[in-house]
């Protein structure tokens, strides 16, 4: 059963979390001050798939907390949602930039919660995924000097990210670049758009129809291209797709209505971890990220 920490010092919207997220699915573990979530999360964080923090506590400002919690290493996939009263893009961003999985206003609806609590943990168990993969997979990228990788599935997209990860020893960027491979291979060669994706996830048929789209005679032949080139500091990869590109500035920026969709964080993620450009018409994205010798 995935765990679900819950940082907030008022106890009656730590009862009214658990209520909304119910107990069938998740186990809690609660702080009710920065200093106890320090204590708990050193003592029980490796179990934290993901964590409720509330921007604002008595003795420690909520960001300061989570920009603690990014620096353990034993907390390193844990996906941490941030709660405030106040809908500000210059505190969402700044979240984000300190390694938040998402923000979340109040008040909100149950469903808002469950779908981004169930985001978070699913993310969270991807990137022990990544992190296993990674330290199971060669060193042979560090000894590459320019390489050329086809991406067809998910499952492709996957494997290059823990190799990438593996030689940048960091799952976070290697989560980063599968997000935008993934973007590649799902809206750019296969054409589901943003609004498809999200009526997908909700009826549960966003897997199925990948399949389905990757079969289409259309698009048997598509692969995403990621060129990979080193130089004595830095893996520069070039991402390119077969589609038209896409108006990828609005994912760059923090967009409120967006907030509290179930997936498109990514490129917002990405851009926050990994020097990232796109190039017009936004079917082709350069990444520079150092690499461990």
């Amino acid at each position: 059963m995935s765990t679900v920490f819950i940082i907030d010092d008022e106890p009656a919207q730590v009862s009214a979390l658990r209520d909304m997220l119910g107990d069938s699915q998740y186990e809690y573990e609660v702080a009710t001050s920065g200093d106890e979530a320090r204590e708990l999360l050193r003592s029980r964080g490796e179990d934290a798939d993901a964590v409720l923090l509330d921007w604002v506590l008595q003795d420690m400002d909520g960001v300061e907390l989570l920009g603690w919690i990014k620096k353990q290493t034993e907390l390193v996939d844990a996906e941490v949602v941030i709660q405030s009263a106040e809908l500000v893009p210059e505190k969402i961003r700044a979240g984000i930039d300190c390694g938040a999985y998402y923000y979340l206003t109040k008040p909100y609806e149950p469903a808002q919660l469950q779908a981004i609590v169930r985001a978070a943990v699913a993310s969270s168990q991807f990137k022990r995924t990544i992190l296993r993969e990674a330290n199971e997979a060669s060193d042979v990228l560090r000894l590459l000097d320019h390489g050329i990788f086809l991406v067809k599935t998910v499952q492709d997209a996957q494997a290059l990210a823990a190799r990438l990860a593996s030689a940048c020893n960091d799952p976070d960027k290697g989560v980063a670049l599968f997000e935008l491979m993934v973007n590649a291979v799902e809206h750019g060669n296969l054409g589901i758009s943003y609004k498809h994706k999200s009526r997908l996830l909700a009826k549960g048929m966003h897997r199925t129809e990948i399949q389905r789209r990757l079969g289409l005679p259309e698009n048997r032949d598509k692969r995403v291209t990621v060129e990979l080139k080193r130089d004595e500091e830095h893996l520069r990869l070039t991402i390119r797709d077969c589609g038209p590109g896409f108006d990828y500035k609005k994912y760059l920026v923090v967009d409120p209505e967006r907030l509290f969709d179930a997936h498109g964080r990514g490129i917002l993620v990405a851009g926050s971890l990994l020097d990232v450009k796109f190039v017009d018409p936004g079917n082709e994205v350069h990444v520079s990220m150092l690499f461990q010798r």
